[in-house]
């Protein structure tokens, strides 16, 4: 009776929510706190560092910068934005707007960039602006309406197949590296075992904590542990340290860095649908369908990552902006909505941030990789596959996939919806066919799509 009690009492704070929006909002008084709410503020202030510090990497092997501390200093720089963007915003004056994370999918493309002759800054400063259009003119809110069930399912299971085997294969290199196979297939067996348990008694929303903890115990039996070299601090805020001295390439504003960046500054802003979709599916899927205002806004989301690409890329800052997918992933597990859990993600962050050492623990492989596999990407995949309920859903999922992996993750959703809208799926069972001016909308977004990709990958 009392896990039934539970469930009802977060179902009924989802149905009641209803905070101001662009207006100031009283934690307690315009939306409730829970112990729930913690869980997905941890599990997003591990994940932004690690994404970041990924970034921050990539960018220092492509630009040669050999500054130990480049990396490090950029994950407390960028977190350090991440959480007062996240508490400002997302908690008290746009309870409504996921908050802005990090755009990882583009965390491969940064060596083809660098090929191409990249500036970061130009490249931030475009997809800020680029963003910014969309958002105004309701592009995000667009995209939404005109994907249908099997094109969502198969964006879903596409990043979270990505996801896993992306995960996997660091996890599998850190281990035979030092020597820890056994390491290695324990982390699997007892992260698949947590994972069933935590479901069977609906204790889902543990599972990231329940990772982490596992992942440093187990480790420790094989005398592998986190190294702490942070210490305490803040943040370097200011940009020509960064630019000149830190990055040591420059500020770069001319017109042709611009020029250059822009194929790439364009297929930034034209993947961010496809993640903000498989997220939002979790949430609807999650939620009671009495809470539509709990589901995160997209347009407010991505006017908020849009400025806070311009605003991190000008103090010095490594990493591009998308929907905090750590954060909101496990925000949906634990069916709690944005306000609360935003401004402990918030706090979470910059105490991170000052003392340091919680940075070296969060990048630590064990715990990193178990917590994503588990944490993120296996619920993707419990979401995606639930949504294929007809022959028609499994067709365009498919097609979604195959694309995705042979060739490019958003031309395969593009392929997929313009597949899907098009009916080349017979008898797909839409009661609402789309309009012809919603037709030529999904036209359009595969025309820029593949013009975007092809463009990019002409530069390399």
């Amino acid at each position: 009776m009392g896990k039934i009690n539970r469930q009802q009492l977060l179902d009924d704070d989802l149905k009641a929510y209803g905070p101001k929006k662009w207006r100031i909002n009283i934690p307690f008084k315009d939306y409730s706190f829970r112990v729930e709410d913690i869980v997905p503020a941890l599990s997003g202030a591990i994940g932004k560092i690690s994404l970041v510090a990924a970034f921050a990497g990539a960018w220092a092997a492509g630009f040669n910068i050999s500054d130990p501390s480049f990396a490090t200093e950029n994950v407390r720089l960028e977190i350090f934005v991440a959480s007062i963007f996240a508490i400002i915003f997302c908690a008290f004056l746009n309870p409504y707007a996921g908050p802005p994370g990090t755009h990882a999918a583009l965390i491969p493309m940064v060596p083809a960039m660098v090929a191409a002759g990249v500036h970061p800054l130009p490249l931030g400063i475009l997809i800020g602006i680029l963003g910014l259009g969309a958002s105004i003119f309701k592009y995000f809110e667009k995209v939404v309406a005109i994907n249908r069930e099997g094109t969502k399912a198969g964006v879903i299971l596409l990043s979270g197949f990505i996801g896993i085997s992306s995960s996997l294969e660091n996890l599998k290199n850190w281990s035979s590296k030092n020597e820890a196979q056994i390491l290695f297939a324990l982390i699997l067996v007892l992260g698949i075992i947590l994972y069933i348990a935590l479901n069977k008694f609906k204790l889902k929303w543990l599972i990231i904590p329940a990772c982490a903890l596992t992942a440093i115990l187990i480790s420790s039996c094989f005398s592998i542990f986190p190294e702490f070299k942070t210490g305490i601090g803040f943040p370097i805020i200011n940009p020509s340290e960064w630019w000149n001295e830190k990055w040591g390439i420059g500020w770069g504003l001319n017109a042709g860095n611009f020029v250059k960046a822009l194929p790439f500054a364009l297929l930034a802003v034209v993947m961010w649908p496809p993640d903000a979709l498989a997220i939002r599916a979790i949430a609807e899927a999650n939620y009671p369908k009495e809470a539509k205002k709990a589901v995160f806004d997209m347009n407010s989301t991505y006017f908020l990552a849009s400025i806070r690409d311009i605003a991190g890329v000008l103090l010095g800052g490594a990493q591009i902006a998308a929907v905090w997918r750590s954060f909101m992933i496990p925000l949906a597990t634990v069916k709690r909505p944005i306000g609360a859990s935003a401004l402990m993600l918030g706090i979470f962050g910059l105490t991170f941030g000052i003392l340091g050492f919680p940075i070296d623990m969060a990048v630590f492989p064990p715990l990193l990789w178990m917590v994503l596999i588990f944490g993120v990407y296996v619920p993707l995949v419990e979401v995606g596959l639930a949504n294929l309920k007809t022959s028609e859903t499994i067709s365009a999922a498919i097609v979604c996939i195959v694309a995705g992996i042979a060739i490019n993750p958003v031309l395969g959703w593009a392929i997929s919806l313009f597949a899907e809208n098009f009916g080349f799926f017979k008898n797909s069972g839409e009661k609402n066919p789309l309009s012809k001016k919603d037709l030529f909308i999904t036209a359009f977004f595969l025309i820029i799509t593949v013009a975007a990709f092809l463009f990019a990958n002409f530069l390399k």
